[in-house]
């Protein structure tokens, strides 16, 4: 099972310097890592952005195998241009030759002062993603739908809900829509604690099932907090996880997706190696359920 590394996560220093991407790259190789997970460009400088990427991965021996489409639950973004940046992510993931593009597949907002709506949710999210996941698929990239979590907890009144696919069945239910193998589920471990608690989090791997197609790796220790630790770092329960998620036929990469962090620079090639076997110890957990 190969174990992957977001990169982004080093890429700014204590001291405030952003390290360049071939450095990060370098410091994950260095670390152990053979494949990675990295930015990917949506802006109308794409096409350059990609290439560079790819020179630097090409420099250092890297595999860029997963990125993140640009998401806009927020709004920070005119909608015109979210979906243009949608577009463009998916035409440098196939640029790029990745294997999977996440996307968060909670881009409805009901109407001001509307409820929430989850058959309307359903149709808004299709119809925002179906062009993006065209020419993905068209380009041999697969689309992971990522498990998300509502901002206010677990077991929110529908009333009071704002994240569609915080419920499994509503993410089954996106997912089956498109009805093509290639559009799979990205089961994140941090979200879905939040989503399903630690209880049921196994049973839901399952649910999912052979849909998982590439994953999220993190940890936190629930309350609604969304951190983003290291695996074992919070209360995940991950003997229990790993042997779900073989149950359910995976056959894919363990991609750790931490963040807030920026530890001194002396620190971070020990700390980026023991992420590494922190990975090791998880995938030996996968191969002996």
């Amino acid at each position: 099972m190969k174990i992957s590394m977001n990169s982004w996560y080093f890429y700014w220093s204590r001291t405030g310097r952003k390290r360049s991407l071939e450095e990060v790259l370098r410091l994950c190789y260095d670390a152990g890592f053979r494949t990675v997970d990295t930015e990917i460009s949506w802006g109308d400088d794409w096409e350059a952005r990609a290439d560079a990427t790819m020179n630097a991965a090409a420099k250092v021996g890297i595999e860029i195998e997963q990125s993140h489409a640009p998401y806009n639950f927020y709004e920070r973004a005119p909608r015109e241009v979210f979906l243009k940046s949608l577009k463009n992510s998916a035409k440098a993931a196939v640029k790029m030759g990745l294997k999977y593009l996440v996307f968060h597949a909670d881009e409805y907002h009901p109407p001001k002062g509307g409820p929430f709506d989850p058959k309307a949710a359903l149709e808004a999210v299709y119809d925002s993603l179906a062009p993006c996941i065209e020419i993905l698929t068209a380009g041999g990239v697969r689309a992971g739908l990522e498990t998300t979590d509502e901002d206010r907890g677990r077991n929110t009144p529908l009333e009071q809900r704002t994240h569609f696919c915080a419920d499994i069945n509503e993410l089954i239910a996106i997912i089956d829509k498109f009805n093509d193998p290639m559009v799979g589920c990205c089961w994140d471990f941090g979200h879905a604690r939040l989503a399903f608690g630690n209880d049921k989090h196994a049973e839901m791997i399952k649910k999912m099932g052979s849909r998982i197609i590439c994953t999220h790796v993190q940890d936190n220790r629930g309350g609604g907090m969304d951190i983003h630790l290291p695996p074992f770092f919070g209360d995940l329960k991950w003997e229990e996880l790993m042997a779900a998620l073989k149950s359910t036929g995976y056959k894919g990469s363990l991609t750790f997706e931490v963040i807030y962090s920026c530890l001194p620079d002396a620190l971070v090639p020990d700390h980026a190696r023991q992420l590494y076997r922190i990975g090791e110890t998880l995938s030996d957990m996968f191969e002996k359920a």
